[in-house]
């Protein structure tokens, strides 16, 4: 499934940011647990079909085959989709993640035919698999709406201040047992209080 586009035609730009937050590590997330449940198959290859080619998926993401990547963001997508269909409902958007699952996997025979079960069939711990694709999207999403907000708060403003002056200012601190970074904001906070309480009142306007 190709990016979602907004009306002006453009990548909607919080799916794809969730997208690539999600894809690596719910691959590699699959991966430590797949060592951890099936130890002697760790170092073996794991051939699936993936983009009409059988590719080796035990590899960590930063080396996985191209068409294993491209596979992994689609799943991330549906995921995004089911979180976006069903926002409170973690059954009916694990639901919809396992459907677009058996689109995506129908013609990879190598898989067990109890896999491709509709959604209420399956056994409990295939359907945690579902129900993960859900959590980790959600978490996702979480990560880079926190980011974006990270990015719109204003910048720092930076005082700088030479080596005499801090000099001065770390004698001054030590004599009143407090940092010299909390006797810079005390200054500061009674400059604007100062300028504040002098700063002239505006005339009332002449009727």
């Amino acid at each position: 499934m190709a990016a979602k586009k907004s009306k002006a035609g453009k990548p909607d730009p919080l799916q794809e940011a969730a997208v690539e937050y999600f894809s690596g590590r719910s691959h590699d997330a699959w991966r430590r647990n797949f060592h951890k449940t099936s130890p002697a198959e760790k170092k073996l290859p794991r051939m699936r079909l993936r983009g009409g080619i059988m590719v080796d998926i035990n590899q960590p993401w930063r080396t996985l085959d191209p068409a294993a990547k491209a596979d992994n963001k689609r799943a991330a997508r549906d995921a995004f989709d089911a979180v976006k269909k069903f926002p409170n409902d973690r059954e009916a958007a694990s639901d919809y993640v396992h459907k677009r699952w058996i689109l995506r996997n129908k013609a990879d025979k190598s898989l067990a035919k109890d896999l491709f079960k509709p959604y209420m069939q399956l056994s409990e711990a295939e359907k945690d698999k579902d129900r993960a694709h859900v959590d980790r999207m959600k978490a996702a999403l979480a990560a880079v709406r926190k980011v974006k907000t990270a990015r719109k708060a204003p910048a720092a403003k930076t005082v700088r201040i030479d080596a005499r002056q801090w000099a001065r200012l770390e004698a001054a601190a030590k004599r009143l047992s407090v940092t010299p970074e909390a006797l810079l904001r005390a200054g500061i906070d009674a400059v604007v209080a100062v300028s504040g309480a002098a700063a002239p009142k505006p005339r009332a306007k002449k009727r």
